[in-house]
């Protein structure tokens, strides 16, 4: 038994050890500015007419203008939208297994 009781003072120890030695805020989140993570400063509140390209870019989303501008800058450069312009693999026939 003299063991297992050395064993839990050991654990015991070593806990207080590390309570000790971390720092207060170890366990807390980190401290900055809230929107640091949004540099463009996505989160303003609009007052009026609010749009879907409002609502997109309060969401951290590409805003369907600019969806509709990258689209027809593909279009002119000749790119088919999707997976239509990726090329197909050719089907196995099976022969070389």
């Amino acid at each position: 038994m003299s063991k297992h009781k050395f064993l839990m003072f050991m654990i015991g120890v070593l806990a207080a050890a590390l309570f000790a030695l971390s720092p207060g805020d170890a366990l807390s989140q980190a401290k900055g500015n809230k929107d640091a993570s949004n540099e463009q400063g996505t989160k303003q509140v609009t007052k009026g007419n609010v749009t879907r390209d409002d609502v997109a870019r309060y969401l951290g989303k590409v805003p369907p203008s600019e969806q509709a501008a990258a689209a027809k800058r593909n279009r002119e450069l000749g790119l088919l939208p999707g997976v239509a312009g990726q090329n197909a693999q050719t089907p196995s026939s099976g022969a070389t297994r």
